[in-house]
């Protein structure tokens, strides 16, 4: 190929990617919009909801699922899915609220962070050896934890949590909550993964299309292994910060999180089919879960409301997803 040809594909792919980075700025903006408006709106019709302290309360509350989502993301672009990651919360906070006036703090947490990636162990190593989908078989594995969870805990609320480590969940820094700022840094370590590592790039590879992974020469068992200890990790981190804030926590803890996460990640632009999203935008579907709950808590409207609207914002995340789709391709 002479040097005319090679300039001509070089301008043609950073021009391409020119595009992409432009489609994507438009999409955080647009995102950032709706955010806006949101924000807006509830602050009219409530006026609780725009005062420091429900922020402050708002941003503490948020931050498991927010961690949580860092690493479904970074699952579902790979194009798996982990249902299991609220019951591991629950088994994780479980286990981590029983041992800790035991055995201490540090020993108690090293632990914890192992449960999370020994169950996304199993269920990659089940994923990838027979072949059955994630989804399936992240359904049994959410069911074993939970019922580990009860099992650990005897039905019973586990407290006595050290003071020690409860300040980690009660800490506010300069008047941010410091679950939320944990939260934020394990964001920006799943960007700084999927961006700017060769595992990242082979993540999306494999979401983007499968078979040419393979051809590539990316081991695409070990990798989707990898995103779903990682899922894994981010549920045990997520229960230990959920248990340094409440103090106690009790086996039926994160029930439903699961679809909260995946239909936050949705809204933050992540594909259900696999292979696009970015990472930093999920923290925008999270608050919009956040906000909306926070809300309808404010307004008093009845818990089973609660259920439906957030129920109402997972449909319309699935078809405002397939709706994309159908647009690009069109294209």
């Amino acid at each position: 190929m002479n040097t005319s040809a090679v300039n001509t594909v070089n301008s043609l792919h950073t021009a391409s990617n020119l595009q992409e980075r432009l489609r994507s700025s438009y999409g955080f903006i647009q995102s950032l919009a709706v955010l806006f408006i949101l924000v807006a709106v509830m602050s009219f019709i409530s006026p609780r909801f725009a005062t420091v302290v429900n922020f402050q309360n708002l941003m503490a509350q948020m931050a498991p699922a927010m961690i949580v989502a860092a690493g479904m993301a970074i699952c579902m672009i790979n194009g798996e899915f982990d249902i299991s990651v609220g019951a591991v919360v629950a088994l994780t906070a479980s286990i981590a609220g029983t041992l800790m006036p035991q055995i201490g703090i540090f020993l108690t947490v090293i632990l914890a962070l192992l449960i999370g990636p020994v169950f996304g162990l199993f269920a990659g190593f089940v994923v990838t050896r027979f072949g059955i989908p994630s989804f399936i078989t992240t359904l049994g594995t959410m069911m074993i934890a939970r019922s580990l969870a009860f099992v650990v805990t005897e039905g019973q609320v586990v407290s006595g949590v050290p003071d020690a480590f409860r300040v980690i969940g009660l800490a506010r820094p300069l008047g941010v909550p410091l679950p939320f700022i944990i939260a934020i840094l394990t964001i920006l370590a799943g960007y700084v993964l999927l961006n700017h590592t060769a595992f990242g790039k082979k993540v999306y590879a494999i979401g983007s299309n499968r078979n040419v992974a393979v051809l590539s020469g990316i081991n695409v068992n070990r990798v989707k292994i990898f995103c779903l200890m990682i899922c894994g990790l981010t549920a045990s981190f997520a229960s230990l910060v959920l248990l340094a804030r409440i103090g106690s926590i009790q086996a039926d803890t994160a029930r439903g999180l699961e679809f909260e996460v995946i239909a936050a990640v949705v809204i933050g632009g992540v594909s259900l089919a696999g292979g696009q999203g970015n990472i930093l935008r999920v923290i925008i579907g999270v608050i919009v879960i956040a906000l909306t709950r926070n809300f309808l808590n404010l307004a008093r409207i009845d818990i089973f409301w609660q259920e439906f609207a957030t129920g109402a914002i997972i449909l319309a995340a699935v078809l405002l997803d397939a709706l994309q789709k159908r647009i690009a391709s069109s294209r």
